[in-house]
């Protein structure tokens, strides 16, 4: 598996891991009851509360993504000759990280197509929320249905992303 076939998969799980546990709050603060969580404002703030979250844990998995994938070559590279010497692991290291993170065109392809697919389920899920306002629902379900959709069609970019990386692109 390549630099950025895993690095999608960790971004993917986090988003994923996020949205759902947003979905459980708002689940759980729903069957309570309470008055607080029938405003728009305490939704507003929930949600953003949860995009920092997901600012925040992103920023961390990749963070500690890359640490751990910098262990993994060490320890690799230590079984395959336990001769070499922490230096010359440390460079190693670095030319490696160096050329798993360069962009070819093929990754960049990747990136606009996934993006679109994103984008394109994250406009439905708009269109959705605006036709839940003129259905007489809640603005409360319209800004849920924005957020999820939104976080929805991020975990589906990545999802194509990674099914592009494995199974390639047809130009057509």
């Amino acid at each position: 598996m390549t630099f950025h076939e895993k690095k999608t998969i960790v971004t993917s799980i986090t988003g994923l891991i996020i949205t759902f546990s947003y979905l459980f709050y708002a689940i759980f603060k729903y069957n309570q009851g309470l008055p607080e969580s029938l405003t728009l404002k305490f939704w507003a703030m929930t949600i953003l509360t949860f995009i920092g979250i997901g600012i925040v844990g992103i920023i961390i998995a990749m963070i500690l993504f890359n640490i751990f994938y910098s262990i993994s070559l060490a320890i690799k590279m230590r079984l395959e000759n336990k001769d070499i010497t922490d230096k010359e692991i440390e460079q190693k290291i670095a030319q490696i990280v160096k050329t798993d993170t360069v962009e070819d065109e093929m990754a960049k392809l990747i990136e606009l197509k996934s993006m679109r697919i994103g984008f394109s389920f994250a406009g439905i899920g708009f269109v959705i929320a605006l036709f839940s306002i003129v259905l007489n629902y809640s603005p409360i379900i319209m800004i849920n249905i924005l957020f999820l959709s939104f976080s929805l069609g991020s975990a589906l970019e990545g999802l194509t992303q990674l099914y592009y990386y494995r199974k390639g692109i047809r130009h057509a």
